[in-house]
């Protein structure tokens, strides 16, 4: 494990870091290059009104077994999704699309769909589709969100089918002068770790320095994984870790099952100590460079050296929830390319996901500062 653990409770222990984490942030930056993928998904968004909360909905769904229920929604229509997607989108805005990116994933079976080259085309360089896209219907809390997957195109996502569509030599350009893996949705993507593996390897036998490439993985949500699966991707990560800065992030109930399956249960603990505990000990146990968790109200990073938690630019009643992890973890890789320590990294990270929420649309780097300036302030306010 990481042999110091740093809570800072509330954005004001971190006084003596700000100044130099808004610098960094502000600095001017290399255009760097990489890919992003490997899903897609359609969204519907469905706004729950009665009940609005989970912690209401789960019980009463529960007293409703064997008979029927009936709740109050408000449709609010289709978006283009994914975590993938979504992340490649946050991190061109976060940019202020001053980066080269290419989007590989399931967002049309043989051409791109409409919904995904009008969201994508202005954000990215290049766009590669693979499959079609899966589909999802979005229930949003104000606690949180239920996601309902058709996942049946997943699974055509596959290295030889992103061969295919690329061709080898477009792809060995890419990694060749690439400074960034976005690979999200390991969860829901059955083949994808025979891509991670192969870019993995292309990377080393290009010959492109160790550690020059920064890999982020969000694995998604994993339950419905074998063990075998995740055995696998432990194994795989070893492999990642020796060629690339592997960054592993998670949401807090991931981590919780990460935990469960690296024999400890943390589950239930939501507090700042159990979270950096629960990050130490992933850390601690599996072949990566970082750890990252992100609860709600906060962040976490176990690395080489020590564990550090913020907390995050708490939102009472988001305008919007889906997304908001894509946008913490594409704050976090732009943070990361750009030099930031762990600490700079997930606040970075939180006051992403933290501007995300309160307005619907991401970041750039002038805007996150600007958060944490009213944040010290005590003026951050629930829309922007």
């Amino acid at each position: 494990m990481s042999s110091r653990i740093n809570i800072y409770k509330n954005i004001n222990e971190l006084s003596d870091k700000i100044d130099t984490i808004k610098s960094r942030l502000a600095a001017p930056h290399k255009k760097f290059s990489g890919i992003c993928g490997f899903d897609g998904f359609i969204d519907t968004f469905i706004r729950m009104e009665d009940p609005s909360s989970m912690a209401d909905f789960g019980p009463r769904v529960s007293a409703a077994a064997g008979i029927a229920a009936s709740y109050r929604v408000k449709h609010k229509g289709d978006k283009f999704g994914g975590n993938g997607p979504l992340f490649a989108g946050a991190l061109s805005d976060i940019f202020r699309r001053e980066i080269e990116l290419s989007y590989i994933g399931g967002i049309g079976k043989d051409e791109v769909s409409p919904i995904f080259r009008k969201a994508l085309e202005d954000k990215v360089d290049n766009i590669y589709t693979l499959a079609d896209p899966a589909h999802s219907d979005c229930l949003e809390f104000t606690d949180g969100k239920i996601m309902l997957n058709d996942l049946s195109s997943c699974a055509e996502i596959t290295w030889e089918r992103l061969r295919e569509v690329m061709g080898m030599e477009k792809l060995d350009e890419k990694l060749s002068r690439a400074d960034y893996i976005g690979a999200v949705n390991w969860g829901k993507l059955v083949n994808v770790g025979e891509i991670w593996e192969n870019i993995s390897l292309r990377l080393t036998e290009l010959q492109v320095p160790a550690k020059k490439v920064h890999f982020f993985m969000d694995l998604a949500e994993f339950e419905q994984r074998p063990e075998k699966d995740i055995k696998g991707l432990l194994d795989l990560l070893v492999l990642i870790t020796e060629q690339s800065t592997s960054i592993l992030s998670f949401n807090l109930k991931e981590a919780w099952e990460m935990g469960d399956f690296l024999g400890k249960d943390f589950r239930g603990k939501k507090d700042p100590e159990s979270a950096a505990e629960l990050a130490a000990f992933i850390k601690a146990n599996v072949t990566a460079d970082k750890v990252v968790i992100h609860p709600n109200d906060g962040a976490v990073c176990s690395g080489e050296e020590e564990t550090v938690y913020v907390p995050g630019p708490y939102c009472r009643e988001p305008l919007i929830s889906t997304g908001a992890g894509d946008n913490f973890g594409a704050g976090c890789l732009a943070a990361s390319l750009k030099g930031l320590d762990d600490t700079g990294m997930i606040l970075a990270g939180v006051c992403s996901s933290g501007h995300f929420v309160r307005s619907g649309e991401s970041p750039t780097f002038e805007q996150m500062v600007n958060l944490i300036d009213c944040w010290q302030k005590g003026e951050i306010p629930e829309r922007l």
